[in-house]
């Protein structure tokens, strides 16, 4: 009787795991797929911070318009991952700017001025 029992609860356990191992498999390929394109695109931009510094303003212009083309695709995710990477964007966006700012300012002050 336990042996009946205990083998029972092993196949059991052995279906649950199986389709929790399906359902891993099949779902988030198909769900991060459709995330796929903007994620790389965030990536790939907020990656750009660490050399900011070294970055030209035609560069920084340019990641600021990628910033910009990247925000209507994230306002349309579900509340709490929208704000999660809203954030991340502002904060990628407002490095960006200042940067773009400095490197502006510092253009204007360095041209010679008669």
């Amino acid at each position: 009787m336990k042996i009946c029992r205990y083998s029972t609860l092993l196949l059991i356990a052995f279906m649950i795991n199986f389709a929790t191992l399906i359902s891993l498999t099949i779902a988030p390929s198909s769900a991060y797929a459709a995330d796929e394109p903007w994620k790389e695109e965030f990536e790939l931009v907020c990656s750009q911070t660490e050399n900011a510094m070294n970055m030209g303003v035609e560069e920084l212009k340019k990641s600021l318009e990628r910033c910009d083309r990247l925000k209507p695709q994230i306002e349309q995710l579900e509340a709490t991952p929208r704000k999660i990477y809203l954030k991340r964007l502002q904060m990628c966006r407002n490095l960006f700017a200042y940067m773009l700012e400095t490197r502006t300012k510092d253009s204007t002050t360095a041209s010679p001025s008669r």
